[in-house]
């Protein structure tokens, strides 16, 4: 396999990985909430679930690519279309409230508690699972499928996890906060609506009639 194929591979994959997720939310909520000091077991617990997966995928890609190599052009067309539906509900995810908020009052979080919510799969470990061997797809043919290319495809994958994880240390707790910033206005803005409507006043008409 060659270096630009791998490149190409963890490009999609940081693509995937940075999309707002569940995994990806909760490390975001854990910045703001406490900070980069609290992001390294976390961080830890999904690059540990995100192998997990990773192995699992590319076992049944290698699988799948020894015993049925004729099925590899129709098995890409779904890899796509499993990455487009994963696409698409990544930017779904921009139109959810981000929860995280800065509280001094949270307990102090242990560190292999900390992992466990990294690891944990609010996302459907099938999901996640077709989703890596999707992307394994596109990458892995008859003629590639050897321990070189998983060592190469593995190496490119942790690169991307961790590019990823970084990007959401950085820059998720302005971007996701600025999200929130949209949503309470428009919020906002149905609140004022409803009350130029005259639909409150008419509410309290009814109520002091039913109160006399």
């Amino acid at each position: 396999m060659s270096i630009g194929i791998a490149a190409a591979y963890a490009a999609l994959v940081f693509l995937l990985f940075s999309l707002p997720s569940g995994r990806m939310l909760d490390f975001a909520d854990r910045r703001y909430q406490r900070g980069l000091k609290a992001l390294p077991a976390v961080g830890l617990g999904i690059l540990l679930a995100r192998a997990v997966f990773f192995g699992i995928g590319l076992a049944a890609t290698m699988a799948f690519v020894s015993v049925m190599p004729s099925g590899m052009a129709l098995a890409r067309i779904v890899a796509c279309v499993v990455i487009v539906i994963a696409v698409l509900k990544g930017f779904s995810g921009l139109k959810r409230p981000f929860p995280g908020a800065d509280n001094d009052n949270i307990a102090k979080p242990q560190p292999l508690r900390s992992i466990w919510q990294g690891m944990r799969c609010r996302d459907g470990a099938v999901r996640e699972t077709a989703l890596a061997a999707a992307v394994l797809v596109l990458f892995i043919g008859a003629s590639t499928a050897t321990l070189e290319t998983a060592k190469i495809l593995a190496i490119a994958h942790l690169a991307a996890s961790v590019s990823a994880l970084l990007l959401y240390a950085a820059f998720a707790r302005p971007v996701l906060a600025r999200l929130n910033q949209r949503q309470y206005a428009a919020r906002r803005e149905r609140v004022a609506r409803l009350l130029r409507s005259g639909l409150p006043r008419v509410s309290a008409r009814f109520r002091n009639k039913d109160a006399a």
